[in-house]
């Protein structure tokens, strides 16, 4: 018998299936590993990520350090080649104006001797000037340059001799070298002179391998008398040309 008010509910009967529960504790379980799983790569991979942009910025860094320690060397090689250039070419101008004065002392020496009362040992005033030199590519090649001047008023050519040695060392022992020794240009001892105001001799010398330069000995003879000589000069060979450019 039915009892009037009391609400009626309604049950459903749900099959036990220990299946499915099972399939969903697995599903439960590897979606969580999974998650686990993706949350741990993706944290690999930000780390690994924010590692990368670091080495990255500190590789830029050093590229940076390492560009302006190039740049600054380099500047400080231009710098140092110009000051070598500069010092060089300093020496090369003392060399010259060096030269030069000898070559005034010389001019001055044959004046006194043509003002001297009764000198007769340099009639003509033959004055010997600046002897210049200029290496070459090849080491021991060089261009030669010397002038041979008359200094004295009087008309008429001179005509004469000079004869040019090259005082060294090879092997450590002194060792002299004429002209027409290290000149495929000069073909004897003396070099025949002839001019009324001046002569420069021009030509290229090689000098022979070990043979290390001091001095050039000059002699200039006079072709009526060759005994004694009119001028002799002992001219220091130039630092400049020790080395080749």
């Amino acid at each position: 018998m039915a009892v009037k008010g009391s609400k009626h509910t309604h049950m459903r009967l749900i099959p036990h299936n220990p299946r499915a529960q099972a399939v969903r504790i697995i599903l439960f379980i590897g979606g969580f590993v999974f998650s686990v799983l993706v949350s741990y790569l993706l944290g690999v991979y930000l780390t690994k990520h924010q590692q990368f942009s670091e080495t990255n910025q500190q590789e830029n860094a050093q590229q940076k350090v390492a560009n302006d320690l190039s740049q600054q060397l380099t500047e400080l090689r231009t710098m140092s080649e110009v000051d070598r250039q500069s010092i060089e070419e300093l020496r090369q101008l003392v060399m010259t104006q060096r030269s030069q004065l000898n070559a005034s002392e010389r001019d001055l020496r044959v004046y006194k001797d043509l003002l001297t009362p009764g000198a007769k040992a340099n009639p003509m005033g033959i004055s010997i000037g600046v002897f210049n030199l200029s290496p070459l590519s090849e080491s021991g090649h060089f261009n030669y340059s010397l002038t041979i001047q008359k200094l004295a008023a009087r008309d008429g050519d001179f005509s004469g001799f000079l004869e040019l040695t090259i005082n060294g060392q090879q092997v450590g022992e002194s060792a002299k070298l004429t002209l027409n020794q290290v000149s495929t240009q000069v073909t004897g001892i003396s070099i025949p002179l002839s001019f009324k105001y001046f002569q420069t001799l021009e030509g290229d010398l090689t000098l022979p391998p070990g043979f290390v330069p001091k001095n050039v000995e000059l002699v200039i003879k006079n072709s009526e008398n060759r005994t004694p000589p009119l001028v002799t000069a002992e001219l220091d060979w130039p630092i400049s040309a020790v080395q080749p450019k």
